[in-house]
């Protein structure tokens, strides 16, 4: 008969020697958190004196805290992706100038950044409006390129998404059963996976647990992120409030085009032609022929965020940019294609009944766009007009 095996016990001194060894490796994390919490600024923390409306940052997006320790009575929100990132040494006309520098009773405050589209709007505006960070009226810029046929892949997605923003989107009690729901199916389309949405509603211990470590850590990035931003802000303008002279802004718009776009017909920024642009005509000839901008869950994601900026009782203005007229046509996405991307555009904000800015009629027009898709110098003159008026009224 085989002998059983001796089970092996450690003697007293070696045990107690381990578990002294573990609780002074716990104490000594715990006391470098400490430390960490206390060396980095609490999100919330912010200086009143400086303007961060116009830093372009995911990091500066995604904290609801900060954002509303840094907006003043003529802050305004502006949702948006790519477009809010153009420097003003390219466009000197874009809204840190325009707005930024003169007292004209409104500053902007960018939330967003590239790849930022409808269903991560809909999610950061019920997170804000959770927070108390919304502002009664907001805009969001909404661009034809988040219409492509099949959407936005998982893996984009995966890299734009926000725990923090999402677990504040979930506890908004404006937002009914099944706006939330939809919500979730289209994070679980784009390959969120199901612990993290449970997660975040938090209904079994577990997942309770699991929620206040994932909010942790996701405090502490920010905190960290949040150290570069607030370097980056910029003063308010002094003085009384003045009246914006579009015109004016315009004809500068005009006459910093024409000395930024000068070696090419369609009205673009020369080297944006010429390191971009003029290298790949010879072979993008009918490259995208096929394009509908029709198959693609972006509509309902873009109603989905009027859904809730009604539920939240926000009043929005929805700024649609145009793309370049004689680059599509090139490609072979056609106009007749492109207007039904317009068209279901407006179908749904007429829906909701929102306010407008319509911009797709100026695919051809010089300088209306720097490049093939963003704002240019007299682009964004249009684009602040037409905010101004926007938050001026009523």
């Amino acid at each position: 008969m085989a002998r059983r095996a001796r089970k092996r016990t450690l003697p007293p001194h070696v045990l107690r020697a381990r578990l002294v060894a573990l609780l002074v490796g716990a104490v000594a994390a715990a006391a470098v958190i400490a430390a960490v919490c206390l060396v980095l600024p609490a999100q919330s923390q912010a200086d009143a004196s400086t303007n961060y409306g116009y830093v372009y940052s995911g990091s500066k997006s995604a904290s609801t805290s900060f954002a509303k320790a840094t907006q003043t009575e003529q802050t305004m929100l502006v949702f948006g992706s790519s477009e809010l990132s153009t420097p003003s040494s390219l466009v000197p006309e874009v809204p840190p100038v325009v707005f930024g520098e003169a007292n004209y009773g409104l500053q902007l405050a960018y939330v967003g950044e590239a790849y930022d589209q409808s269903l991560w709007q809909t999610i950061a505006l019920g997170a804000y409006d959770q927070a108390g960070a919304v502002t009664k009226k907001i805009v969001l810029i909404v661009a034809p390129g988040w219409f492509t046929d099949g959407g936005m892949d998982s893996s984009t997605f995966g890299t734009r998404f926000s725990y923090a923003l999402y677990e504040q989107f979930e506890r908004n009690e404006n937002i009914d059963v099944a706006t939330k729901a939809y919500v979730r199916q289209r994070l679980s389309e784009l390959g969120i996976s199901s612990e993290t949405l449970a997660m975040a509603q938090a209904e079994t211990p577990t997942d309770a647990l699991g929620n206040a470590i994932e909010l942790w850590r996701s405090d502490l990035k920010l905190r960290s992120d949040l150290t570069s931003v607030r370097t980056q802000g910029m003063a308010y303008p002094t003085g009384e409030v003045e009246v914006p002279d579009f015109a004016a802004w315009r004809e500068q718009g005009l006459l910093d085009a024409t000395a930024k776009s000068t070696n090419n017909d369609w009205g673009v920024e020369d080297s944006f032609w010429t390191n971009s642009l003029e290298p790949v005509l010879a072979t993008a000839e009918g490259t995208r022929t096929g394009e509908t901008y029709q198959d693609t869950s972006e509509y309902d994601d873009l109603a989905c965020f009027l859904e809730v900026c009604r539920a939240c009782g926000v009043e929005p203005l929805v700024v649609i940019s145009p793309v370049m007229g004689p680059y599509y046509d090139l490609i072979g996405i056609d106009a007749q294609t492109r207007r039904g991307c317009y068209d279901r555009i407006l179908e749904v904000c007429d829906r909701y009944g929102c306010a407008v800015a319509d911009f797709s009629d100026r695919e051809y027009e010089q300088y209306f766009l720097y490049d093939i898709v963003h704002f240019g110098w007299t682009g964004w003159v249009d684009v602040e007009e037409a905010i101004y008026d926007f938050y001026t009224q009523g």
